[in-house]
């Protein structure tokens, strides 16, 4: 993948590194991605119902749902991208938000209603903005300001100059005075195999890592802007030696790019985050869909997220992964073989899975095949996979399975 670089200058008195135009590594998870999109989106953000104030009374705690937002870069003008949104869809989704009478909450009552005894409304939207870009302060605050959302800033701190297309912290302390919290997104963003290579070498290097990346950054962001005890994962990678030393560094909450409605049980150090990109709208709609659904019957057995009961029949076409399958967290691919079936009307064919709700699935008619292509790597430990369709003649059908997540491998090694 094709890599555009800026020079950065050196955010705390030394040399930075060159910084690419999109430094998430989760750009090389997306890089043959090809998002099914949706031309009506717009649409939808205008037939988003006004609310009444009820929506906003407030409910005890294990009653709330929060959809937290996560976004990169933004322009009104440069082609749009997975972390590049344009600035007028932006704001057709705080729009939508406000339309649909969702509650924008800010980190802190994110973290008082998480650890505490806050209450709040049962559906509700926390606002990220991962990096530093500088567009978050020319295209995004002024919406966001104008809408009176608060909202949270992942910082990595040689990314903080001021120059080329970072925000000055004097940027950010502007933001601050109107709605703006900070949290740490790392020192220099190191992608993935960059952590792989420190824990080859050891716990001991592994360990220097983690306090050079992670835990040198929460006293320097600190000191630049109060108090940060909030961090998120570059890419969503995470491992144990992470997880085990943020508590320390004082960090209350880390986040991941795992999409889902985050409760009140959730795991403090994964909690989840709906990535929303700019060239796939579906996911946006994805993340402000409150309705109670349940795939499966995994919840009336006590089963844990993403698995079925053990009775639960086996498809009746060859699936990948396969049910009960263990597979890296890079697999990528959902996919069913239907081309032994007869009479499917395929029109009707549609997959949900576990953690994304109803799923964009590419339906094949010639190969008689579906699949879907997962827009992120997984680190969910199970997940479940649920197919509906109707035959030519009218029936229903349904099938379903589930696998497993190893959550520290990868296909590549």
């Amino acid at each position: 993948m094709l890599l555009l670089l800026v020079m950065v200058g050196p955010a705390f008195g030394q040399d930075a590194a060159p910084m690419p135009l999109n430094p998430d590594p989760l750009a090389e998870d997306l890089a043959t991605y090809s998002p099914f999109m949706d031309d009506d989106f717009a649409e939808e953000v205008e037939e988003a119902p006004e609310q009444s104030t009820d929506s906003r009374l407030l409910v005890p705690r294990d009653q709330t749902r929060v959809a937290i937002l996560g976004y990169h870069n933004f322009s009104k003008t440069a082609p749009v991208s997975d972390m590049l949104m344009r600035t007028s869809d932006f704001r057709k989704q705080m729009e939508y938000i406000r339309n649909a009478g969702l509650t924008v909450i800010s980190m802190p009552e994110f973290l008082e209603w998480r650890f505490g005894t806050r209450e709040l409304p049962a559906k509700c939207v926390l606002i990220t903005l991962d990096d530093g870009w500088r567009s978050v302060y020319t295209e995004a605050y002024p919406i966001l300001h104008e809408f009176g959302y608060p909202f949270h800033l992942f910082l990595y701190t040689q990314f903080l100059s001021g120059r080329g297309d970072s925000m000055s912290p004097a940027m950010i302390r502007e933001m601050q005075q109107h709605g703006a919290t900070v949290g740490s997104h790392s020192a220099s963003h190191a992608y993935p195999r960059a952590w792989k290579s420190a824990a080859a070498k050891g716990p001991e290097e592994e360990a220097a890592m983690v306090e050079r990346e992670i835990g040198s950054t929460f006293p320097k962001l600190s000191k630049l802007f109060g108090t940060v005890d909030t961090y998120c994962y570059p890419g969503g990678y995470h491992t144990p030696a992470m997880e085990e030393r943020l508590p320390g560094y004082g960090c209350k909450a880390a986040f991941t790019v795992i999409p889902g409605k985050v409760t009140v049980t959730e795991n403090p150090l994964q909690i989840r985050r709906y990535m929303v990109f700019g060239n796939n709208h579906s996911i946006f709609r994805h993340a402000m869909d409150f309705r109670m659904t349940q795939l499966g019957t995994a919840a009336a057995t006590g089963a844990s997220p993403g698995t079925l009961p053990s009775s639960t029949p086996l498809p009746p076409f060859p699936v990948r992964p396969a049910p009960n399958e263990t597979v890296p967290r890079d697999f990528g691919i959902i996919s069913i073989d239907m081309s032994q079936m007869s009479g499917v009307d395929f029109s009707t064919v549609h997959m949900a899975v576990s953690g994304f709700g109803r799923v964009p699935a590419r339906v094949d008619r010639n190969t008689r095949s579906v699949q879907w292509m997962l827009p992120v790597r997984i680190y969910m430990p199970n997940i479940s996979v649920h197919v509906t369709w109707k035959s030519t003649d009218g029936t229903a059908h349904k099938a379903e399975w589930s696998f497993c997540i190893d959550p520290y491998a990868t296909s590549q090694h």
